[in-house]
């Protein structure tokens, strides 16, 4: 059974873990109308996914400066990601989510870049909820 979106927004709340996996059985639709939800619930989101994939780190790090407010966002490589990222701004009440539907060529083409992201990530969810009480999670596909 697969879970539905609030049942997806509610797991984003929980400040334990810093990524909600999901199965590869949550439809489509589910995953479309995720952004809608979220920015509901109060949070800010990032979507990684585009019209070609995310296959290795000059492909991610182009979907992270595509998906975020406009603001000087320079990363070249994964430290100044997490720096770029520790600095967004804290105005949605709930925080940040960063949405990836499909991870699978990156971690088929790098999978030390896959690891090292969600590493980078749970530092940032760690580092801004502290500071912050807001969350930074990855909504990933498993």
């Amino acid at each position: 059974m697969s879970l539905s979106l609030g049942q997806i927004v509610l797991r984003v709340g929980d400040p334990g873990t810093p990524v909600v996996w999901l199965d590869p059985s949550v439809p489509d639709s589910a995953w479309a109308g995720l952004p809608a939800s979220l920015h509901r619930a109060g949070y800010s989101v990032i979507d990684l996914d585009g019209p070609t994939p995310v296959v290795d780190l000059n492909t991610l790090l182009e979907r992270f400066a595509a998906g975020t407010p406009p603001t000087p966002f320079a990363a070249v490589d994964l430290a100044s990601l997490r720096q770029n990222l520790l600095r967004l701004a804290n105005d949605s009440p709930m925080g940040w989510v960063v949405l990836f539907r499909a991870p699978e060529l990156l971690r088929q083409n790098d999978e030390a870049t896959f690891e090292e992201l969600l590493e980078l990530l749970a530092f940032v969810h760690d580092s801004r909820y502290e500071i912050h009480q807001r969350v930074f999670k990855l909504i990933v596909r498993d």
